[in-house]
């Protein structure tokens, strides 16, 4: 899979830079000051230029019972093979880091690699709007008393498990809308220099989306997501990675976050997923996420 599209062609294409130095999180619970958050200087591959594209997606949503309000359901078809591939090759030219930035989790929890970017406004109307599009109509239409909004929050949060890898048991916290922000506008009043990242106000995450990039018949072996059913009594689901689909489940700090985890890959070839964020037009609380936009170095 992403073998087929060169990495250094991939690269330079693209143009990933740093937008972002902040504190990351080791797998062991290490912290470093100089972990990366990247956006892309040149342009996408064609592959992901949905607003060009000729591909036609089916998408099908199909549910979990987990228990008593527990909400967790797939879609199928969100991206075609060469999508995927395409999104998987971006995360290799990023450059995936153990440490994974401005993200904190317990000693032992995280075991993968991250690799975190941030599409400028252009690229995500050419591809996040438009894949957003293919399922918008199959997700809830309120979540805890809110809207569902109209585009998805831009950091786009690749992990991949190599041989051994695990993401324990846990609860995905939630996390404001962000995209870049820009210090700088040229003659015509467009925004030409990326700064940092902005958070939208009055918008909080309400769903985890697992976007898988590859499934077994790339040669991935485990790694399949585990839910664990709002019973508290050990039971549990798992859902085996298919390549462009997503897993889409209830997240953040209330009690209706569902318990899960990434189980272990075995072999050769790494499990690519991205981590996305479905919004909600609620306004947070002050504790109800946890990104600290604070620029170290």
């Amino acid at each position: 899979m992403v073998a087929l599209l060169s990495k250094s062609s991939i690269t330079s294409l693209c143009k990933p830079q740093v937008l972002l130095t902040t504190v990351g999180s080791g797998p062991f619970g290490e912290r470093k000051s100089d972990s990366h958050i990247y956006t892309l200087g040149g342009q996408l591959p064609k592959q992901l230029d949905l607003l060009k594209s000729n591909v036609t997606q089916k998408t099908q949503r199909t549910d979990y019972n987990i228990g008593a309000g527990g909400i967790a359901f797939k879609i199928d078809g969100i991206l075609s093979p060469d999508e995927a591939d395409a999104l998987a090759a971006i995360s290799e030219s990023v450059g995936y880091s153990r440490f994974a930035p401005a993200i904190r989790t317990a000693p032992g929890m995280r075991q993968n690699s991250a690799a975190h970017w941030i599409p400028s406004e252009e690229h995500a109307e050419a591809f996040l709007d438009p894949m957003y599009e293919r399922f918008v109509h199959l997700l809830p239409p309120t979540l805890a008393g809110g809207a569902l909004h109209g585009r998805l929050s831009r950091r786009v949060a690749h992990y991949k498990y190599d041989d051994g890898d695990v993401f324990n048991r846990h609860t995905d916290g939630a996390w404001p809308g962000q995209s870049i922000a820009y210090d700088e506008e040229d003659g015509d009043g467009n925004k030409c220099k990326p700064s940092g990242i902005s958070e939208w106000p009055n918008l909080v995450s309400r769903l985890t989306m697992l976007l898988y990039l590859n499934d077994e018949s790339d040669g991935v072996q485990g790694g399949n997501t585990r839910l664990f059913h709002t019973t508290h009594d050990g039971t549990f689901t798992d859902v085996s990675p298919k390549k462009g689909s997503a897993l889409f489940f209830r997240h953040g700090f209330d009690s209706d976050s569902i318990m899960h985890m990434g189980t272990q890959v075995h072999g050769d070839v790494p499990k690519y997923v991205v981590r996305l964020n479905v919004l909600y037009d609620v306004p947070p609380p002050s504790d109800d996420y946890m990104f600290d936009p604070k620029i170290i170095a």
